[in-house]
């Protein structure tokens, strides 16, 4: 009786055993194709503009040290007597900075690579631009004013400029109650998405950043990029550079990311911070990447930086202005 009891103890043992190894596999093999997302708090002051270029520092937005605020209020920490370590900023902006007024920073990454579109309004007759269409577009002397003339300038167009992108939305929105007569608009994701979504007639005329490329042979739009203080610890800026490189990898392989890592936040926090809801900023991403997120070296992307600033009529760049780890 002891002998059997012994045996079927072993047995019984036996089969716990391979039972675990079996549920151990299993699950191994079910967490195969598995994402988990991985990152660091940033160690520095960081500040950016809320928008596509916040988009970057998804998994940060609550963090002490991460300030996303208006344009304006961010360009005010791109000075010497800056608190902020890390600023992101639009490319041309933070370079004009650095070279005419000599402020004491470097630009060291791009991380927002054009969201620019022209929309139809389904108003023009052979729904093809041609010369003397009406078409609203916005900053004349900006970056989506130039850009738009680089792409569309040898077309005789009709084009009335407002100052921002906000401004062709409330117009198409009819917000000051004149209708929108115009055949084409200039408009920059997420608000491209929030104006399709209520203009069924409305559609995507064309990507800005593909025309850009073709017109270019094959640069790029470098449009926010990440400026370091010269005076910020470097080994500390080479970690915060890296913890940001790896999220956006995360991001663009796994869109999904951005609504865990946003899931116990605020939505109108998200929404303020991002330009859009954490749902609406994924599948803008899942379609296209139409917020042009990434992550490139500025050094290593010297040729697209310059070919990029030179279109909006300023000089290309001295290799001192870069930051280099």
């Amino acid at each position: 009786m002891k002998h059997i009891t012994k045996t079927m103890l072993i047995v019984a043992l036996m089969g716990a055993f391979l039972t675990g190894c079996t549920d151990q596999k299993d699950s191994q093999s079910k967490c195969d194709d598995c994402h988990i997302f991985n990152t660091q708090k940033l160690g520095l002051k960081v500040a950016a503009p809320a928008g596509a270029p916040a988009v970057s520092l998804f998994a940060h937005l609550d963090e002490k040290n991460v300030e996303i605020n208006a344009a304006n209020a961010v360009q005010a920490y791109l000075t010497d007597s800056s608190d902020k370590d890390i600023v992101i900023l639009p490319t041309n902006y933070g370079i004009k900075q650095i070279v005419s007024a000599g402020v004491n920073f470097q630009i060291a990454a791009t991380v927002t690579f054009g969201n620019f579109f022209l929309l139809s309004t389904g108003l023009d007759d052979d729904g093809v631009l041609n010369e003397n269409d009406k078409v609203m577009a916005f900053q004349q002397n900006g970056v989506g004013g130039k850009i738009f003339q680089y792409v569309y300038g040898d077309l005789n167009l009709d084009v009335t400029y407002v100052g921002d992108v906000s401004e062709v939305k409330d117009a198409i929105f009819e917000v000051n109650g004149n209708a929108f007569n115009y055949d084409y608009a200039l408009l920059a994701q997420p608000v491209v998405n929030a104006v399709l979504s209520k203009k069924s007639n409305y559609k995507i005329y064309a990507n800005i950043q593909e025309k850009y490329q073709t017109k270019s042979g094959g640069k790029e739009i470098t449009q926010a990029s990440i400026f370091v203080k010269k005076s910020a610890n470097k080994e500390k800026v080479v970690e915060v550079l890296n913890i940001l490189k790896e999220d956006i990898a995360q991001l663009l392989d796994d869109t999904s990311f951005i609504v865990e890592e946003t899931n116990g936040l605020d939505n109108e926090f998200v929404t303020g911070k991002l330009s859009g809801t954490a749902e609406v900023i994924k599948k803008l991403l899942d379609d296209g990447n139409q917020l042009g997120i990434g992550y490139k070296d500025a050094y290593g992307n010297k040729a697209s930086i310059d070919a990029f600033i030179q279109t909006l009529g300023m000089a290309e760049t001295s290799e001192e202005i870069y930051f280099r780890a």
